[in-house]
């Protein structure tokens, strides 16, 4: 075998290919020409070819680049190759330099045919035109949108924030509007990406994170509102929190909005107190009624035992029962007082948890002996279980005081109406049986409330008094304390048993069972 691969390079048995041409010097010029013309163009081209994939690296299917620049080179080899036999007889040399251009063609032919389809799926230049132009328009779109909303975010007078969630979990500002700056004091170049617990003071930076988190828990849009101290001082705020998307559904930002609510929060606390200080005047009557018995008890006695005392029968032993019933009439009185003075005050700016069966008997018991004056029994049923709701005691106490003053009006416009029926509300404090809720339901017998009229009672200033006999504030302020609250308010007629009608209030609140600690702190 190496004796006939060597024979391929044998010439002592061929004639050079010039000999063919009978040396004609006009014919091996143009032979010689044309070779060297076409190799060395078939040179320059893998030379152009290699140069062009090296400075465009991005170009689709460059090794097909190198395919050719191979096989054009093999096909330039190939005519220096016929100028050499012209007058040397290599012509072994010569068939394997062909054999090398024959694999390169084919391998090229072979390759090509096979990227065909996906070079047919390039887009063409007017294709190209056309997708430059569409994502021109898109760019300009987009523009367009970037700037109006970027002008709503910059122009809006509510104080608007974007925040983002990190991947560790933190949150930081990602960009604030002027209207934020403007009503927080806050610098929008010392928040945005800065972290919350490195931008604000720890207790609003903590207050924050909790409802962000909250936010992204529930994955839908929260609002809160709350207290929180700012450059421009302590101000309560109405938040409002939406979450942000991506395509795998894990929220990567939160869009917010805060608006400064002190001064709202202000006239509606000046609102119930009002509106508390009224509810204590159409209970004065009662409350001096309440208060004149242990009073008139104390001088009965004191006024006998002065008399026991003048005559000298006054022994130890009946000083003692005459000091022991002064003492718990006083008491008596004292806690009235207490009841009156509790009930009157302001509440706290924040609220607590607290026992909703506490602050219903405490209710009933400022109105129940005036009740009993007028044939009315008010009847509670129920603790609730021990479960606690977060909000203003004082103020829920307002709300059960002011139902149990309609039920009692309801009550007497009946009777007048020629149903002297006696008078009974019935409170039940019930927990639902997951003890997610405190069911409050405040009921009467005073003839309910006609179907028409039912949608409005809750609306300010809406009354089915008499003139003068109701401001229509007492139900829309407690719609307003239970809504903030987070519960609801709501109101139905009822049929009972004995032929009778009447309404039923029925209050819900969302419960939490306390602990101890928050159990003391809510009934102190």
């Amino acid at each position: 075998m190496l004796g006939g691969f060597a024979a391929l390079f044998d010439r002592s048995a061929f004639i050079p290919h010039g000999i063919c041409l009978a040396w004609q010097p006009e014919l091996l010029a143009l032979h010689v020409s044309s070779d060297a013309l076409i190799g060395l163009s078939y040179y320059s081209i893998p030379l152009a070819l290699v140069y062009f994939v090296h400075r465009r690296r991005d170009v689709a299917f460059s090794w097909v680049f190198w395919l050719f620049a191979a096989f054009i080179l093999a096909c330039g080899t190939t005519h220096f190759a016929s100028i050499w036999t012209l007058w040397t007889p290599d012509y072994g040399l010569e068939a394997l330099i062909k054999v090398a251009t024959a694999l390169v063609s084919m391998l090229t032919a072979v390759a090509l045919w096979v990227l065909m389809p996906k070079a047919l799926a390039l887009p063409s230049p007017r294709q190209l035109a056309e997708a430059n132009v569409a994502l021109q328009h898109e760019i300009t779109v987009r523009r367009q949108a970037e700037e109006r909303y970027s002008g709503f975010f910059n122009n809006l007078a509510e104080a608007l924030f974007i925040v983002t969630v990190r991947p560790d979990g933190q949150f930081a500002f990602d960009a604030v509007n002027p209207a934020h700056a403007r009503s927080t004091g806050l610098d929008p170049a010392s928040l945005c990406g800065r972290t919350v617990a490195e931008a604000l003071p720890a207790a609003t930076a903590a207050t924050a994170t909790r409802q962000f988190a909250a936010c992204i828990e529930q994955g839908r849009p929260v609002d809160f509102e709350d207290a929180m101290e700012l450059p421009v001082g302590q101000r309560i705020w109405h938040v409002v929190l939406v979450p942000v998307f991506d395509g795998g559904g894990r929220v990567v930002q939160i869009l917010g909005s805060a608006r400064d609510i002190t001064e709202r929060r202000r006239l509606q606390e000046e609102l119930i107190q009002t509106s508390k200080l009224a509810t204590l005047g159409t209970l004065a009557a009662g409350m001096a009624h309440e208060m004149s018995q242990p009073l008139n008890v104390i001088r009965m006695w004191a006024e006998n035992s002065l008399s026991r005392l003048r005559r000298n029968e006054l022994d130890p032993e009946r000083l003692t029962k005459v000091l022991t019933i002064v003492a718990d009439q006083t008491e008596r009185m004292g806690r009235i007082i207490d009841h009156i003075r509790s009930f009157s005050r302001r509440d706290s700016a924040g609220g607590a948890l607290f026992d909703p069966a506490e602050g219903v008997a405490f209710a009933v018991e400022m109105v129940r002996h005036q009740y009993q004056l007028e044939d009315i029994t008010v009847e509670v049923t129920g603790d609730g279980d021990g479960c606690a709701v977060n909000g203003h005691r004082l103020q829920f106490e307002q709300v059960i005081v002011n139902l149990l003053a309609n039920a009692r009006d309801a009550i007497k416009e009946r009777r007048a109406g020629g149903v002297p029926a006696a008078g009974l509300i019935r409170i039940a404090v019930e927990a639902d049986p997951a003890g997610r809720n405190i069911r409050i339901a405040v009921t009467d017998n005073g003839g309910g409330i006609p179907a028409h009229v039912l949608p409005r009672i809750f609306d300010p200033f809406f009354t089915t008094k008499e003139v003068g006999a109701g401001t229509g504030l007492g139900l829309s302020i407690g719609y307003g304390i239970i809504t903030a609250m987070q519960g609801r308010i709501e109101a139905e007629t009822v049929e009972h048993g004995d032929g009778l009608r009447g309404t039923r209030i029925l209050i819900t609140l969302p419960a939490t069972q306390p602990s101890s600690e928050e159990g003391g702190r809510s009934h102190g």
